[in-house]
């Protein structure tokens, strides 16, 4: 799964500086074409925090949707994306849909990869922990308006232990926004990550981050994989559909 040249010991110099690292190159060539491929042809639903709970659409719905109707549902993200708890974003949670089956295709096989034996460890020797045991997979696609507003995903660490941002997405224009920005502990944005393609962002829980507006003129989607390692059940986390980015 992971490219065989790189230095695991180096990366974990890199990741105990700050508790994060982003990695280059991260997979085998063909791994990362055959997923980027497939995500370009993935049916995507769309996921929204309403300010009253996570919904999960059909675009086929939506198009029945009545232009007020979608408009009010727009002045619902927008409310909720005020108070910070706001997000809007294209996924399929890989781990919930393919729970007892995952297919045979390229994002299938990585489902299942992301938590074998193989990657759990390449994680664990880079981030110098074994406080995790499972993985939880979400294929992403940021169009135009979408966004994750800044957020934690697990505060206290008790179920995720580590996020991590697989980054498919072969061009991009940090003009057209959707980075995945961080915070430091005083809530002042720092080093902003433009998406990239076959990258890994790899970062302790407790880093505050966002991925920031995509703009209208956008001219591809931001595509990645993200999710997080975890302790225990994977689809204990299913509950809450913010991905980390």
């Amino acid at each position: 799964m992971f490219n065989h040249k790189l230095d695991f010991d180096a990366l974990h110099a890199r990741f105990t500086e700050a508790g994060r690292i982003g990695i280059e190159e991260a997979l085998d060539a063909p791994l990362a074409d055959a997923l980027a491929r497939a995500m370009a042809g993935l049916r995507y639903k769309s996921f929204c925090a309403t300010g009253k709970g996570v919904a999960v659409l059909d675009y086929e719905d939506l198009a029945q949707w009545t232009p007020g109707r979608r408009a009010e549902l727009t002045a619902h993200l927008h409310e909720a994306a005020v108070q910070a708890e706001g997000f809007a974003y294209n996924g399929i949670r890989m781990t919930v849909a393919w729970a007892h089956t995952p297919p045979d295709t390229p994002l299938g096989r990585l489902s299942v990869l992301l938590a074998s034996t193989k990657a759990l460890d390449a994680v664990r020797a880079i981030t110098g922990a074994a406080t995790f045991d499972n993985a939880f997979a979400h294929a992403t696609e940021h169009r135009p308006g979408h966004y994750l507003t800044r957020h934690l995903d697990d505060p206290k660490g008790e179920h995720r232990r580590f996020a991590f941002v697989l980054g498919l997405t072969r061009r991009w224009d940090p003009d057209w926004g959707g980075l995945l920005q961080f915070y430091d502990d005083r809530m002042q944005a720092t080093d902003p990550l433009s998406p990239g393609y076959n990258t890994l962002d790899l970062f302790d829980v407790r880093h505050a981050h966002a991925v920031t507006y995509v703009a209208p003129f956008a001219q591809a989607p931001r595509l990645a994989v993200s999710g997080w390692f975890v302790k225990g059940d994977p689809l204990q986390t299913a509950a809450r559909a913010k991905p980390p980015g």
